[in-house]
């Protein structure tokens, strides 16, 4: 990777992602532990959200960077292609990685193009090791949980009861799921944390069991 960096640092290393959820019902998710911007001795960062259930040695923030694109080096879709990006909250803070490194891209990356970024990890303290999840379309995303029951789990998509009334579907491929969270065709409890777009969609960040 290369960097250009100003205030926090950050990079960027892929580990897993999760494609856009399915339109369809819509959803009433309860958030008790969690927050929608947490305080460092740098600041806060708005769009990050810290949950619960999380294995000890990952870090608990999950999160939305809006950015800008300013150059693209190489051919749309090529993972070797080198990607550079500058953060529209820290302009002077710029940085580049390859498609190799990103998860899931939904969005048209071109020099000038303004997407957003789904992001594992903890941007403030410990920008080394982030993870970009996905490049979504621009737009405002909020990060969200829900708890439920799956109803139907296929091998590319499942659906979740929240137990109010409502239902919401997932695609799950590359989705990074806990182990033995969905081992049957249906009625796991899970906890599900995703990006919700509204009409731009639904993008799953992970699944965890839950008890």
């Amino acid at each position: 990777m290369r960097f250009a960096v100003s205030g926090m640092i950050l990079a960027a290393l892929l580990l897993s992602a999760c494609s856009r959820g399915v339109s369809g019902t819509e959803e009433t998710e309860t958030q008790e532990e969690t927050t929608a911007a947490y305080e460092t001795p740098m600041g806060s960062y708005e769009e990050s959200i810290a949950v619960s259930g999380v294995n000890e040695k990952e870090s608990p923030y999950y999160g939305v960077m809006y950015v800008s694109v300013l150059d693209v080096n190489g051919s749309s879709g090529d993972s070797k292609t080198v990607y550079s990006f500058k953060d529209k909250s820290d302009p002077e803070n710029a940085w580049s990685v390859t498609g190799l490194e990103i998860g899931v891209i939904e969005a048209e990356i071109v020099p000038g193009a303004d997407v957003a970024i789904l992001f594992h990890g903890d941007v403030m303290r410990d920008g080394e090791n982030l993870e970009f999840i996905a490049v979504l379309p621009d737009g405002e995303y909020e990060i969200k949980k829900a708890v439920g029951t799956t109803v139907s789990n296929t091998m590319s998509s499942f659906v979740l009861d929240t137990g109010n009334g409502t239902q919401i579907s997932f695609f799950k491929d590359n989705c990074k799921i806990e182990d033995d969270a969905m081992n049957r065709d249906s009625g796991d409890r899970v906890t599900v944390y995703y990006a919700d777009g509204g009409e731009l969609g639904k993008y799953p960040l992970r699944i965890y069991k839950t008890e």
